[in-house]
């Protein structure tokens, strides 16, 4: 074994190469002219430090500068003393006050742009005409669609059009505006210095899963890969008999937790090589929260700052946007597949390993579904988590191999390994959002290149924790005791990362094959996931990673490109209620008033689906399941093959977050087994067959 484990690591281990990145123009955030002001009172401009940082791998995201130099303005009124604040997410800087009519400035400012805001970002120009007694009077907006760079030049020079703010691109539907084209008020006129990021293009030579030729790695990657190979030659180097994991919740073990864990490196842009900085939670931040914490914390209100910008509806509007879409979304059939039912197989394998995913919520999730001793019994018990799985599973203790129900750091979610023996495999369980520090990590929704795709920023960062801390003793534990597979199971954010984790294991099976004499295989089964990867990484994995999605599932379906068709969506029903008055769209509206506004939804719906220009969307990797209730017999449920693409739309239904909670899928497992038993898999099966062969059979059963 030694002299294979030798061999097998003897090839040199990947170095590291930093990105490109665009160097062009001097300084941070103004390159000429006077010293820029921020826009905001609570961020300051900051001077760049060098590119060293404790979590953040700056290399690993994708991200250049964007250069903006404002020259003029050509208005059909006269300003008096102009200026312009240039706005970017968080990043805001101002141009100094002109006292010429059409500005002249000729001052330029520097922006950083990670790819994620290339793919989602507008860059806003809002124009102000100053006022030495009263406020300031906002002129209008201008505004630069990132993506829309894509094919000009590096440098140009141009004009934009400036718009009244309540009719800027950011603030209305795209049919409201085609009906305002005579709007604008005048142009101001811009240079441009900007070098389009190009994403990694896959490689077309590779075949599916086993025979993977990885995509280029940025370096974060080569830097992951590398650790998980040093850990995995010290696990199999090790000449002890067994292969012994840590239990956080050991009393021996209860200082060290997660403690002991490597540090994480959380692949965004560090706050301090940003241009601002946030000074109110730093200060309350570290007296309350770790400083790694902090970072994730910001790189959230950076994506949120991100989201919302020109997104400027009251209260009121955002109310009365929700109540349009659920009442239209209340008339929208969700499709249903005529491919047939499920085989009985890939049921009961569903079922059965989704009682380890379950199991990951301890004793308060067991509870949850009604499958525990009690809540107060459950809860007083000594390490109730662990002991409450153990019963649950109905395994020997000794076969939990390894667990951490209460993991207190973000981007390491809760786990636990066990040995199946009615399987021969090893069980990783991933726990899903069940604490503040799972949210952080959901939050972290920052698209990042990888594999030649997309993937989820926070979920990728949680799967190489997995990766270099947890899968090399993992293995090492499988090729000692010959067991012939390892199932990945997860629900929600479990379930994403399952997914993405899988597939970084993928990228290593032939040395797994090679260590288990050929033997040896890799599957996933993640239980309502999040979406985590783009479409093409999603399909790559199809005979590895199985996904099972309820119904209309919200969490299924959310990604940053979905949810910016939502915001669409909800400028969209405030413009199309705005001639019904809120007692209608409240209290009175009847079908005859609801009809043109949900026509327009409708339109704004349809031109979402065939813009030329998407909001690129992440999908649910591998094959996909989705288990159904028949409209007639709402007892039964089926479980039937589906496409992704149910990822590209929110459907904004009451019920689509219900259906996310365990209870549901620990109930619906059961009811899918008993239809695929009643009913030939390759029949299409409708709801009047289904609930004829549920008489029969309960017929024939209370006749016996």
């Amino acid at each position: 074994m030694s002299e294979a484990v030798a061999a097998l690591f003897s090839r040199p281990k990947p170095t590291p190469t930093p990105s490109p990145r665009n160097s062009t123009g001097p300084g941070p955030g103004r390159f000429s002219g006077s010293a820029s002001l921020p826009n905001l009172i609570t961020q300051q401009p900051l001077q760049r430090p060098s590119m060293t940082t404790s979590i953040a791998t700056l290399t690993a995201v994708s991200q250049t500068d964007i250069h903006i130099n404002v020259k003029r303005i050509d208005l059909n009124q006269v300003l008096q003393r102009p200026y312009v604040i240039l706005t970017l997410g968080d990043q805001s800087y101002q141009t100094s006050t002109s006292e010429r009519e059409h500005g002249e400035w000729n001052e330029g400012f520097e922006f950083r742009v990670t790819y994620h805001a290339q793919l989602f970002d507008s860059l806003q120009l809002d124009l102000y005409d100053r006022s030495i007694l009263l406020r300031d009077r906002h002129v209008g907006r201008a505004e630069i669609k990132l993506s829309h760079l894509e094919g000009l030049p590096e440098s140009f020079t141009s004009f934009y059009e400036i718009w009244d703010r309540t009719k800027s691109a950011s603030t209305m539907s795209n049919l409201a505006g085609k009906k305002t084209l005579s709007s604008n008020i005048g142009a101001i006129q811009l240079r441009v210095h900007y070098r389009y990021q190009k994403p990694p293009q896959p490689d077309e030579t590779s075949e599916p899963p086993v025979s993977i030729v990885p995509a280029p790695r940025l370096s974060n990657e080569l830097e992951v890969d590398s650790d998980f190979l040093a850990q995995l030659s010290e696990a199999m180097m090790d000449d002890a008999s067994d292969t012994r994991f840590q239990k956080y919740e050991d009393p021996e073990n209860r200082e060290s937790g997660s403690k002991q864990q490597a540090e994480l490196k959380f692949a965004t842009v560090d706050d301090e090589e940003t241009v601002v900085q946030y000074p109110i939670l730093d200060m309350v931040g570290s007296w309350t929260i770790a400083p790694e914490t902090q970072k994730v914390v910001k790189a959230v209100i950076r994506l949120a700052s991100a989201f919302g910008q020109g997104f400027e509806l009251t209260n009121a509007q955002i109310l009365t946007a929700v109540v349009v879409l659920e009442r239209y979304y209340r008339d929208v059939t969700s499709e249903r597949t005529d491919t047939g039912l499920a085989t009985l197989e890939q049921v009961e394998h569903a079922g059965y390993f989704w009682r380890f995913s379950m199991a990951c919520y301890g004793w308060a999730g067991i509870n949850f579904v009604g499958k525990g001793n009690g809540i107060i019994k459950d809860f007083i018990r000594w390490r109730s988590d662990h002991a409450c799985a153990i019963d649950f599973l109905h395994i020997p203790k000794e076969d939990l191999l390894a667990y951490e129900f209460h993991a207190s750091k973000v981007f390491h979610p809760s786990y636990y390994v066990a040995l199946d023996r009615a399987t021969n495999s090893i069980v990783l369980a991933i726990r899903g959002t069940m604490s503040a520090f799972d949210t952080l990590t959901d939050l972290v929704c920052e698209y990042q290149q990888w594999k030649g795709g997309l993937v989820h920023g926070g979920m990728k960062t949680s799967a190489d924790w997995f990766m270099t801390n947890l899968v090399p003793q993992l293995v090492a534990y499988i090729s000692k005791h010959k067991v012939s597979a390892l199932n990945i199971v997860g629900h929600s954010l479990g379930g994403g990362t399952a997914s993405i984790l899988t597939m970084m294991l993928l990228d290593h099976q032939h040395e797994f094959q090679s260590l288990m004499n050929g033997h040896f295989r890799i599957q996933c089964h993640a239980f309502a996931p999040a979406c985590s990867v783009s479409k093409d990484l999603a399909d790559r994995y199809r005979d590895h990673i199985r996904c099972y999605v309820y119904e209309d599932d919200i969490v299924s379906r959310l990604s940053y490109g979905s949810m910016m068709d939502v915001k669409t969506m909800m400028l969209g029903a405030v413009e199309a209620a705005a001639h019904m008055g809120l007692t209608k769209v409240f209290l009175t509206g009847t079908d005859e008033d609801w009809k043109p506004t949900l026509d327009a939804v409708t339109e704004v719906r349809q031109q979402i689906k065939n813009a030329a220009v998407q909001n690129p969307k992440l999908y649910i990797a591998g094959a996909v399941f989705q288990l159904w209730r028949h409209l007639d017999e709402l007892d039964c449920v089926e479980m039937k093959p589906a496409s992704n693409r149910l990822c590209e739309e929110v459907l904004i239904k009451p019920a689509a977050l219900s259906q996310h909670l365990l209870g549901i899928l620990d109930n619906a497992f059961p009811k899918a087994r008993e239809s695929s038993m009643m009913i030939p898999s390759n029949l299409t099966v409708s709801p009047t067959t289904l609930s004829k062969e549920k008489t029969i059979r309960l017929t024939r059963k209370n006749t016996n």
